[in-house]
């Protein structure tokens, strides 16, 4: 009887310690699976994010396309020598300007753009910049708030001349294809202009607050 006892409680204990085995096996198993799907949603999330970032880029080729149009028509209407905020246009580089706005800063104050358009940089802290340079609302795409701010890089907001220099091509001289300039209709390449360049900074914000920012250059 006493053997059997023994032979009987041997028994229970290793079915207790199987299913003690079991049991941690299973939990494991379920931290494995829960980690899989956590990995799963963040990878989904990642790639969404990516897409809509992508998809703010587009967006803002189109808006520089935009501007492009508005400052040829500007400069058709002789208007490129003065500042129009309401506009977003801009005849000197603003050299202190920080498209951005990442880098303010109480120390090292930085103009910033107004790319809210609530007129007051509110998404600087106060303090951190100097002047909240106005920007111009563009045509939504797909959805998508647009603003863009140009610079005509030069000196000032004057007429360009020898005390108001701009930044311009090299050389006004004719060209070859591999060079700056500009494709005729009959498909050949004229001299390249003697204009200043322009920069065209575009703030694309898109689904889930993607944000995009572009810079294009550009000439006449």
């Amino acid at each position: 009887m006493a053997t059997g006892s023994l032979l009987t409680f041997s028994a229970a204990r290793q079915r207790g310690m199987s299913l003690l085995f079991t049991i941690m096996t299973l939990v494991v198993l379920s931290l494995a699976a829960v980690a899989l799907v956590r990995s799963v949603d963040i990878g989904a999330l990642i790639v969404g994010n990516l897409a809509f970032k992508q998809d703010a880029t587009a967006a803002s080729a189109v808006v520089a396309a935009e501007a492009i149009a508005a400052l040829d028509q500007r400069r058709i209407q002789g208007k490129l020598d003065a500042d129009e905020g309401v506009a977003g246009y801009y005849a000197s580089s603003m050299d202190n300007l920080d498209p951005t706005g990442a880098s303010t800063s109480a120390t090292d104050k930085m103009d910033i753009v107004d790319w809210l358009g609530d007129g007051k940089c509110s998404y600087a802290a106060a303090g951190s910049f100097n002047n909240c340079v106005q920007a111009k609302l563009g045509t939504p795409v797909r959805g998508s708030t647009v603003r863009w701010v140009i610079t005509r890089l030069c000196k000032s907001a004057l007429v360009q001349s020898p005390t108001n220099p701009c930044t311009q091509p090299a050389s006004s001289a004719p060209t070859t294809a591999s060079d700056r300039g500009l494709l005729t209709a009959g498909g050949r390449i004229t001299g390249v202009s003697s204009s200043a360049y322009y920069r065209i900074l575009v703030r694309t914000e898109g689904a889930r607050n993607t944000v995009s920012f572009t810079e294009t250059m550009l000439h006449f």
